[in-house]
């Protein structure tokens, strides 16, 4: 209560004898004279706040080419102001704002008596003012210019006239933002030594995601200050923190939280731990030091990743590559994240060689429609590429988004569509969709075979006399990806993309070459054109192959040289992975392996192509028993061993064309060359005969049977599951069909399951026979 007296007294600007108000210059011109009315009223019987607002080195913001930046800035801070400060100071109305000068403006608020919560708003409103200008401006165009906030406060018995006691208040509340070290910011300061004092951090983790193996590979921490407060958000504890020359203490504190709250990890996982740039040279920041923290929570090297915002920028890039190289030298990783941020150097990526690249949320937001976004993350891909680091996206929220990251070939990802950040490190079960690239079209395990013409769209077309400024006049409000076929005789003989065309105006000289010609000479005279009834795989494929400048535009396609309409590549993307969703709708939700739709699919590909194949059927004797016994879960047990081992088989005695697949229940499927198929019924015969008794208890598997109730209801002494192999031979022929391969395979199963024991029984099904 004592401080609370003594800072108010501090922060309280003295208003002194009032002067003669004749000769005092006045804020009333400034304000509109309602506004100015309102205010007279409230002056005698409201407490009033006064906020002001400045943009240091305002001038210095434009530029010839550019004079714009700093009257959209100080617009851009008065709308925040006047959404921010009655969020920071609840118990604030807002009364009016008002501009003074080009660089300025000044809020008034009717509040309590209360002017330490004042001077917390305006402190916490210049931190996230200045947090903004980071994040929004060029790291040049920020570091020119502050925002400096000042304040004062007028009660409702101030002595003088109120254009002389505003004025006042107005010039002490400039002179307190342009020393805002001084006496604007002790109340926070104090909360946030209270904060770092009595470590009230809190630690949230969210999984990183591989995309390759659908498992987690590591989680990011975040920190976070006590909820409900002025610190619950990180940018705010932070941004204090460098301001009050304690980032290492804070970061430190994070990092302690952030170990203690990991837990066990696996050998292959790791920690991303957020770290200042400014840090690294700190002498108590040491790659020894480090290891000792880490090897308190029995951590490596290798499970920790050092991770480094781009948007905060290097001060000086050789000593920070020779400060992370000591760090690297002993084992940890580099991350470098906001990567595609602002105005991010491609150069610094390549000195400092990251481990980990990590693409800015910026750059994942509509990656699934937006080609600049796609062209940004392919020339990342690619430099990654030649680095040797490995990607992660951040910022995934949708499933379109996901399948569109796999598909270019990112590494990992994060996000909400992944996993929320937790309080305790989670390993959440993540379905990735295959990877559905262009490259893989041709894939035989998911052809998409339908043509092309169910996918096109109609477009607007034009002739190669139109102008370009009549083009732009049919594509205004338009988005960035609609095109525009020109035609001569009827037929396509070039393409435009709305995005092109904006590219060709936009050059330096672009309106004056080419606003008012004819669009041939920005048209894409050789686009993608491609029939009708070519199948979507196949236009994928060449739509890969296109020029990098090209590779998104759309396709146009023709019946006969005449136009059908176009087709734009993300709805190829999205047939293609419609097309892996419902393959994968089919896989079995125990074993994981290919269900019935999928076998369905393969036995078509399979007859269109004429290939021989042996189909093994694999069935458990006397499972039914053992579900009994045992329960549910250990009879779930005993059918992923047995797709286990039949994958392991199929592995290591089949070859590349080989096909597994999950019938349902205890029924499996192998679709093999007829001349590998015994070996792999032997490997999975004789594995299941070593492993399967691991599943029983030490009586029972001495014993050799179990007592239990058959499925004719009586009770008897039945042995312990076994395998029985049903293979038939199939030409694969004219003269295939289900029901025949249906009544063949159960004669030949009867036989498989009258032998006790794991049974093979093989009968080829002859033309004759089919016939």
């Amino acid at each position: 209560m004592r401080f609370t007296k003594y800072l108010a007294n501090r922060l309280r600007y003295v208003q002194g004898q009032p002067s003669p108000a004749q000769g005092i210059p006045s804020l009333e011109p400034h304000v509109a004279p309602e506004q100015w009315r309102r205010l007279k009223e409230l002056y005698r019987q409201r407490n009033i706040g006064l906020a002001t607002v400045d943009v240091a080195n305002y001038y210095a913001l434009s530029t010839p080419e550019d004079d714009h930046i700093g009257v959209e800035l100080v617009h851009m801070l008065e709308r925040d102001a006047i959404a921010a400060f009655p969020g920071f100071f609840p118990q604030a109305r807002l009364i009016c704002s008002a501009r003074v000068g080009f660089s300025s403006f000044m809020l008034f608020l009717e509040i309590p008596p209360d002017i330490v919560a004042l001077a917390n708003a305006a402190h916490m409103f210049r931190m996230q003012s200045r947090e903004r200008l980071a994040m929004k401006l060029p790291s040049q165009v920020a570091a020119a210019c502050d925002i400096h906030v000042g304040y004062a406060y007028v009660d409702s018995h101030a002595a003088g006239d109120m254009d002389s006691v505003l004025l006042r208040a107005y010039l002490h509340a400039q002179r307190l933002g342009a020393r805002p070290r001084d006496v604007a910011s002790p109340p926070l300061h104090k909360e946030f030594q209270c904060i770092v004092e009595r470590g009230k951090v809190t630690t949230l983790y969210q999984p990183i995601v591989d995309f390759e193996t659908s498992q987690v590979m590591g989680w990011e921490a975040f920190s976070r200050g006590p909820e409900n407060t002025f610190f619950s958000s990180p940018q705010m504890l932070f941004q204090l923190a460098r301001e009050a020359g304690a980032t290492f203490r804070l970061e430190k504190l994070c990092r302690e939280k952030a170990l203690t709250g990991l837990g066990q990890v696996g050998s292959n996982q790791r920690l991303f731990l957020n770290n200042h740039s400014d840090e690294i040279a700190d002498p108590n920041f040491t790659p020894g030091l480090l290891l000792e923290e880490i090897e308190a929570y029995g951590l490596k090297p290798h499970n920790i990743v050092l991770e480094f915002a781009e948007r905060q920028g290097f001060k000086d890039m050789n000593l920070f590559f020779r400060d992370i190289e000591r760090f690297r030298a002993k084992g940890f990783a580099i991350a470098i994240d906001d990567v595609g941020s602002g105005d991010s150097s491609l150069r610094n990526i390549t000195l400092i060689r990251p481990d980990f690249i990590k693409f800015d949320i910026s750059l994942v937001e509509g990656i699934d429609t937006n080609p600049y976004h796609r062209s940004m993350v392919e020339t990342l891909l690619f430099l990654a590429q030649r680095i040797g680091a490995r990607t992660i996206a951040v910022g995934i929220e949708t499933e379109t988004a996901l399948s569109s990251l796999v598909s270019m070939g990112v590494n990992a990802g994060q996000g909400n569509c992944l996993g929320v950040p937790g309080y305790k490190p989670a390993s959440p079960c993540v379905a990735i969709p295959c990877k559905t690239g262009f490259t893989q079209a041709d894939g035989q395990s998911w052809k998409c075979s339908a043509p092309i013409r169910e996918l096109v769209m109609p477009c607007p077309t034009t002739s190669e006399n139109a102008t370009v400024r009549e083009i732009k006049e049919q594509l205004a409000d338009k988005p960035a990806q609609t095109s525009m076929v020109v035609v001569r005789n009827g037929r396509p003989c070039g393409l435009l993309m709305q995005y092109n065309t904006d590219r060709h105006l936009s050059t330096q000289f672009g309106m004056s070459l080419y606003y008012n010609r004819e669009v041939a000479r920005i048209m894409d005279p050789a686009p993608l054109i491609v029939e009708g009834d070519l199948p979507i795989e196949d236009v994928a494929a060449l739509a890969m192959v296109r020029e990098s400048t090209k590779v998104y535009d759309d396709i146009i396609v023709v019946d006969k040289e005449k136009l059908l309409g176009v087709v734009s590549v993300q709805r190829m993307l999205d047939q293609l992975t419609q097309t892996q969703v419902e393959l994968a709708k089919g896989a079995n939700p125990l074993s994981g392996l290919p269900g019935n739709v999928s076998i369905e699919r393969e036995i078509e590909r399979r007859l269109k192509g004429c290939h021989p194949t042996a189909m093994a059927y694999i069935d458990l004797d006397n499972f039914k028993v053992y579900n009994d016994v045992y329960g549910f879960e250990r009879g779930d047990r005993i059918i992923l061993l047995t797709a286990d081992l039949l994958r392991e088989a199929v592995k290591l005695c089949g070859g590349e064309g080989d096909f597994l697949g999950h019938i349902g229940g205890d029924d499996f499927l192998v679709m093999a060359d007829p001349a590998r198929v015994v070996d792999i019924c032997n490997h999975i015969m004789h594995h299941f005969a070593l492993r399967s008794k691991e599943l029983y208890s030490p009586e029972d598997a001495a014993r050799g049977y179990l007592v239990g109730k058959g499925r004719d209801g009586q009770t008897g002494r039945f042995p312990l599951t076994s395998l029985s192999i049903a293979v038939i031979d199939c030409p694969m022929d004219a003269c295939f069909s289900m029901e025949l391969l249906s009544n063949r395979t159960a004669a030949v199963k009867k036989h498989a399951k009258s032998v006790e024991g794991n049974s093979l029984v093989r009968e080829p099904l002859l033309a004759a026979t089919a016939a």
